[in-house]
C-alpha cells in the first residue's frame, strides 16, 4: 500500500495497523509506554520528522488520539504521501471536529487527496457534508464525482437522495453509473415504499447492467410478495445475470404469503427457467411447498423440459421431505425413465431422518415386486440396520429381489451376518442363479473391507475357505487381498507357500499388486524357494515395491541387497538397475557394480553406475567403484547426432552437446528419447539415435535403438 493511497483501508487492514502501533521501536516511543499525545503532536508538528514516522503517529493517534490532535492532524490532509494515514485518524475520532475538518479540507483540496477526504466523509456519514458533497458530484474531475456519489449513497437522507437523483441525468455514463450505486445504498437505509419508488428509479435509467442487476434484486425484495409478478418478469430476461439474479431474489424473499405465491407464479415462470426456479424454491427449505412439489412429480412427463422439472421437484422434496413423500419418491424411483428413476433413488436415500428410516423399514415390510427390491436397494444406500427383514428377503426366490438383498446386506452386515453371506457367495450348488452369485460375492467383500475388526472377519473368512470348493478359494483370497492388512496378508501367505498350484498362483498374483511395504517379507519368501513355479512373478513383486514405494533409505538399501539375491535372471537385474537409478547410494552403487560383471548388463550398468555417481559424495569408494565399471574421465565431444527412423530423421546435435560430459557415458536430461530430443520424428515406427562423436580425439560413431542408455564406445 503506497502512502498516497486514496481508496479507504478495509476494517481488516485497519486492525493490523493497529496492531503495527505495538511494534514501533523501543527507542522511537520509549521501552515501557507509548509516547503522550502531546509528544505525538509534536511529532506531526516538526519539520524534522520523517513523513514515516508521522504515518505511524496517525496510527497511534487512531488508537489514542482526542480532540485535540485534530487540526495537527488535518494538517496532513494536503499531504499526498500522509493524506491516507491522516484520515485513518480522523475517521476513528467520534468528535464533531474531526468531521469538520474533513469538510473543511475538501474546499481547498483536489484531485486524490481530495477524493479520500470525501471517501472518509462517506464513512463518517457525514450529514453536514450533504452540500460540499452534492456540489462535488457535478466536478469535472470524474473521480471525484464518482466519489462524492457513493459518500451521498452512504450517507443518505432526503437531501443526499435528491442530489443523487440529479445525477442520474449526467451525460457522463461513469457518473450516472455512481450515481446509481449512491441511491441504491440510499434505498437500503428507507422504509420499504421509499425505496420501491428508488430502485424504479434506477431501472427506468440508462445504465450499465451492473446496476441494473443491484436494483432488479433491491426492487423485488422490497416489494414483498408483491415482487413476485417483477421476479417473475425478470426470468424472461434476455440477459443471463437478470436471470441469475432473480433466482436469487426467488431464495431471499420474505413476508406474508410469499411462499404461496411463489408457488402460484410458477404458471408463469418461463419454461426454460422452470427446473431452476424449483431449486430456488427447495433452497428456501419452505416445508410448506412439499406438497406442491409431490404433485409436480406425480405430473406426466412429455418432453426433456418435463423431465427437468420433475427431477428438480424430487431434488426439492430430498430437502423437505418426511414421511408422507415416500409414495412419489418410490414411484419415481422406479420409472422408466433412467434420469427420473436415478433422482428418485437419490432422493430416497437422502431424505429424512431416523424416524423416516423407521417408516421406510414398514413399508418394506408391505411391498412386493419391484417396489419391494426399490426399497431394499434403499436400506442398503440409508445403512439402515433391518437385518432380519435383509436375511429374510435374500431367501426369495425372485432374482431380483435376492440380489437386492444381498446388496443391503453387503452395506449393513456386521459379523454375525457374514456367515450367511459366505454361504451365498462360496456355495458350489449347481441350482444358484450365476447373478445372485456374483452379487454374493460383491456383498461379501464389501463387508468385509467395511468391518472394524479385521482379525475376526479373516478368521471366518479362513474357516469358509476349508469347506470352500478351489474356485471359491480363489474368491476368498481375491477378498482378503481387498482388505488389506497384516491379518490378511498373513492367510494369503499361508495359500502362497501352500501345496495347491490353483492358490499359489491365485496369492502371488495377488502379492504383486499389494499395495504397502509389509507384503515384501511374504514375496522373498516365496521368491527363495527355489522349486516354487512362480519365484519369478514374487521377485518381480518383491521389485516392484522397492522401486515403487516410500521407504526409509535404509530399508531401501537392505530391500535392493536381498533383491540382489532373488534375481538369478537379466530381466529382474535390470528392473534392480533401474531402482539403483531412481534412490541413488552408495550401496545402489554397490549393487550396480555387481550386475555390471554380467557382460550382456555392463554398459546399462555404466550408464546407471554414473548417474549415482554425480548424485553421491565424491569419495575414494565412489571413485574405485566406478573403477570397477570400467569408467574413467575422457574428453567426449559430439560432431553430429540425428533422431528418428529411416527418411524422417531430426538433427539433434546441439541438444545432446548441451547433456555431454566428461565419461563416455551420456545422461539424457530425459530418458525418453521423444521428450529428449523435442518430439516424435516418427510417430508409429521403430527410430534410432546415431552419433558421431570424437573421445580423445578419436572419431567415432555408435548407433542406438529408442530409449536405450547413451553409452559410446571408446575408438
Amino acid at each position: 500500500m503506497t502512502l498516497y493511497q486514496t481508496t479507504m483501508p478495509t476494517k481488516q487492514t485497519f486492525l493490523l495497523l493497529l496492531a503495527l502501533v505495538w511494534l514501533v521501536p523501543a527507542n522511537a516511543r520509549g521501552a515501557d509506554e507509548i509516547p503522550t499525545e502531546t509528544e505525538m503532536i509534536a511529532t506531526l508538528t516538526s519539520a524534522d520528522a520523517p513523513p514515516a514516522d508521522k504515518a505511524i503517529t496517525c496510527k497511534q493517534l487512531a488508537v489514542f488520539g482526542s480532540a485535540d490532535c485534530i487540526p495537527s492532524v488535518a494538517a496532513l490532509l494536503s499531504d499526498p504521501e500522509l493524506n491516507s494515514w491522516a484520515r485513518i485518524t480522523l475517521e476513528a475520532i467520534e468528535d464533531p471536529a474531526a468531521e469538520a475538518a474533513l469538510i473543511e479540507a475538501a474546499t481547498t483540496l483536489e484531485g486524490l487527496p481530495l477524493v479520500g477526504v470525501i471517501n472518509s466523509l462517506g464513512v463518517k456519514r457525514a450529514e453536514a457534508a450533504v452540500d460540499l458533497l452534492s456540489e462535488n458530484l457535478g466536478s469535472d474531475d470524474d473521480l471525484v464525482a464518482q466519489a462524492s456519489a457513493m459518500s451521498l449513497g452512504k450517507v443518505g437522507g432526503p437531501e443526499a437522495t435528491a442530489a443523487l437523483d440529479e445525477g442520474l441525468k449526467e451525460s457522463r455514463m461513469n457518473i450516472r453509473s455512481a450515481a446509481a450505486e449512491g441511491l441504491i445504498r440510499c434505498a437500503e437505509q428507507v422504509p420499504s415504499d421509499q425505496a420501491i419508488e428508488l430502485y424504479d428509479l434506477v431501472l427506468d435509467t440508462e445504465l450499465p447492467l451492473p446496476r441494473k442487476v443491484e436494483a432488479t434484486r433491491g426492487a423485488i425484495l422490497a416489494r414483498g410478495k408483491a415482487g413476485i409478478d417483477l421476479l417473475v418478469e425478470s426470468l424472461k430476461s434476455d440477459n443471463q445475470r437478470i436471470r441469475y439474479i432473480a433466482l436469487t431474489t426467488a431464495r431471499e424473499l420474505s413476508g406474508d404469503g410469499v411462499p404461496e405465491g411463489l408457488l402460484a407464479a410458477r404458471s408463469d415462470v418461463p419454461s426454460s427457467q422452470a427446473a431452476l426456479f424449483l431449486v430456488a424454491l427447495g433452497d428456501r427449505g419452505d416445508a410448506s411447498m412439499l406438497p406442491a412439489m409431490l404433485e409436480t412429480i406425480e405430473q406426466p412427463v412429455q418432453s426433456d423440459t418435463d423431465v427437468d422439472i420433475k427431477t428438480a421437484a424430487i431434488g426439492v422434496v430430498q430437502r423437505i421431505g418426511d414421511p408422507s413423500c415416500l409414495d412419489a419418491l418410490i414411484a419415481a424411483a422406479t420409472d422408466d425413465n433412467d434420469v427420473i428413476a436415478a433422482a428418485g433413488r437419490t432422493a430416497l436415500q437422502n431424505v429424512g431422518d431416523d424416524e423416516m428410516n423407521t417408516v421406510i423399514i414398514e413399508r418394506a415390510r408391505e411391498a412386493e415386486g419391484d417396489a419391494l427390491e426399490t426399497w431394499l436397494q434403499v436400506i442398503g444406500a440409508r445403512r439402515i440396520d433391518a437385518i432380519e427383514l435383509l436375511v429374510d428377503a435374500a431367501e426369495r426366490d425372485d432374482t431380483g429381489i435376492q440380489t437386492a438383498a444381498l446388496t443391503a446386506l453387503g452395506d449393513v452386515a456386521t459379523l454375525d451376518e457374514l456367515p450367511i453371506l459366505s454361504k451365498r457367495a462360496f456355495s458350489n450348488s449347481e441350482d444358484q442363479d450365476s447373478g445372485v452369485h456374483a452379487t454374493a460375492l460383491k456383498a461379501v467383500r464389501a463387508a468385509c473391507v467395511r468391518m472394524a475388526d479385521k482379525a475376526a472377519c479373516v478368521d471366518q473368512l479362513e474357516a469358509a475357505m476349508k469347506d470352500a470348493d478351489p474356485a471359491s478359494q480363489i474368491e476368498i483370497l481375491e477378498i482378503l487381498a481387498a482388505m488389506g492388512g497384516p491379518e490378511a496378508l498373513l492367510a494369503i501367505e499361508k495359500s502362497a507357500l501352500g501345496n495347491s498350484y490353483a492358490l499359489q498362483n491365485a496369492a502371488t498374483r495377488l502379492l504383486g499388486g499389494w499395495m504397502t511395504v509389509d507384503a515384501a517379507n511374504v514375496l522373498e519368501k516365496v521368491a527363495a524357494k527355489r522349486d516354487h513355479p512362480y519365484r519369478i512373478r514374487a521377485a518381480r513383486g518383491y521389485l516392484r515395491l522397492l522401486r515403487q514405494f516410500p521407504m526409509p533409505p535404509a530399508r531401501r538399501d537392505s530391500m535392493a541387497e536381498t533383491a540382489m539375491s532373488l534375481s538369478t535372471r537379466d530381466e529382474e537385474k535390470r528392473l534392480l538397475l533401474d531402482a539403483a537409478g531412481r534412490y541413488p547410494s552408495l550401496k545402489m552403487l554397490e549393487l550396480t557394480v555387481q550386475i555390471g560383471e554380467n557382460s550382456s548388463l555392463q554398459n546399462e550398468a555404466q550408464a546407471v553406475g554414473m548417474a549415482i555417481a554425480r548424485d553421491l559424495e565424491p569419495s575414494d569408494r565412489v571413485t574405485d567403484l566406478l573403477n570397477d565399471l570400467d569408467i574413467q574421465e575422457v574428453k567426449v565431444e559430439i560432431v553430429r547426432a540425428r533422431y528418428g527412423a529411416p527418411g524422417e530423421e531430426v538433427d539433434v546435435t546441439e541438444r545432446l552437446q548441451k547433456q555431454v560430459g566428461n565419461l563416455p557415458i551420456i545422461r539424457l536430461a530425459n530418458p525418453n528419447y521423444n521428450s529428449n530430443f523435442g518430439g516424435d520424428p516418427a510417430p508409429g515406427k521403430p527410430k534410432r539415435l546415431t552419433i558421431e562423436y570424437r573421445i580423445d580425439g578419436k572419431k567415432g560413431s555408435s548407433v542406438f535403438e529408442e530409449n536405450a542408455p547413451v553409452v559410446l564406445e571408446i575408438p
